[in-house]
């Protein structure tokens, strides 16, 4: 991928980016000695063996383990790394708190992570993970289930793949499930940089920026996710296949959903209700051209809006605008009602 153009379309990104609780799995006897148990870590409470921190647990931890968190020594102030197949579960989503203001991370590096997860089928669930200046959990793995978290306060709230900041290398995340997450206030709520066939469904993201962000990524699924109160609710970028589902995405004060040089997009059954725009689409044919034939070698395919509502009840199909008129999509069977979702 040529550089000059992965720039102008995260640069594009940023400017448009800007523009009732479950509780996790208990276990009631907090003094539990993780050393009887074999496969099952402790951090907190009051057990014999009990870990005080998460990351000294987790380095203890062999693939398959699970690593059980209380709530009685929360704030965990903590920058986690998960480099073994573990399961990180907290006791409560709203009082297992992880806040990733330090720089325990990376010494050599001034951003904040909560989670960075770096090995497969990983599992994080039961959190509050809040204060991040970078990402409240990045993902640079395979098949990870993230669920049932509160994201809050976070520069991103859930990352799947990004560039290294000094370009020397890239990270990719496939067949990952985000579901059923709590975003709020952060600056974005979830990106996929670069990551395939993940699946983002039942998240409710509220008040952020950007709520969900797709770039130079493949067969993406966003489902039946809430998307309301921020600037703008989905950004498609340069991504071939993403399928967007069944959402809600209301009262953004921006745009629903922008599209830009994407391949292949299929709307399908959203609801769009209260935004400043509901849709705009943006597609630069020859720019496309040079960017899926030339650099992602992705198949250029039409998009396809379909049995959207927009606002209101349509009888006529819907049109949604571009940067130039003769070149813009067309929802041809509106819906005349939302949909319960």
């Amino acid at each position: 991928m040529k550089k000059g153009i992965f720039c102008v379309l995260v640069c594009t990104l940023m400017i448009v980016s800007t523009i009732v609780p479950i509780s996790a799995t208990t276990i009631s006897e907090k003094t539990s000695n993780p050393l009887s148990r074999g496969n099952i870590l402790y951090v907190g409470g009051s057990g014999p063996g009990n870990y005080t921190k998460i990351q000294d647990a987790i380095d203890n931890a062999t693939d398959g383990d699970t690593v059980f968190v209380y709530d009685d020594s929360s704030p965990y102030v903590e920058n986690i790394v998960i480099n073994t197949s573990i399961s990180l579960l907290g006791e409560n989503k709203n009082t297992t708190i992880i806040n990733g203001t330090t720089n325990d991370f990376n010494t050599n590096l001034t951003v904040n992570i909560g989670v960075y997860i770096t090995a497969d089928k990983v599992t994080v669930r039961g959190f509050t993970i809040q204060g991040c200046n970078f990402t409240g959990i990045e993902i640079n793995s395979n098949n990870n289930s993230i669920t049932d978290n509160i994201l809050a306060d976070n520069y991103n709230g859930i990352g799947i793949g990004y560039e290294d900041s000094n370009q020397s290398s890239s990270h990719m995340g496939s067949h990952n499930m985000i579901t059923n997450n709590y975003f709020i206030r952060d600056t974005g709520g979830i990106y996929v940089a670069g990551g395939e066939n993940n699946i983002i469904q039942e998240n409710v993201i509220s008040q952020t920026g950007g709520g969900i962000i797709v770039a130079m990524s493949m067969n993406n699924n966003i489902s039946h996710n809430v998307i309301s109160q921020g600037s703008t609710g989905v950004l498609i970028i340069g991504s071939y296949n993403t399928v967007l589902y069944r959402n809600n995405i209301t009262n953004n004060e921006n745009i629903g959903v922008y599209t830009i040089l994407t391949s292949s997009n299929k709307i399908l059954q959203n609801n769009f209700i209260g935004n400043d725009k509901s849709a705009v689409s943006c597609q630069l044919f020859l720019l496309k051209i040079q960017l899926f034939k030339k650099e992602l070698n992705f198949p250029i395919r039409r998009n396809v809006w379909n049995e959207n509502y927009w606002d209101a009840p349509r009888l006529l199909p819907y049109k949604i605008p571009g940067f130039f008129k003769f070149r813009c999509q067309v929802d041809w069977h509106p819906a005349k009602e939302p949909y319960d979702i």
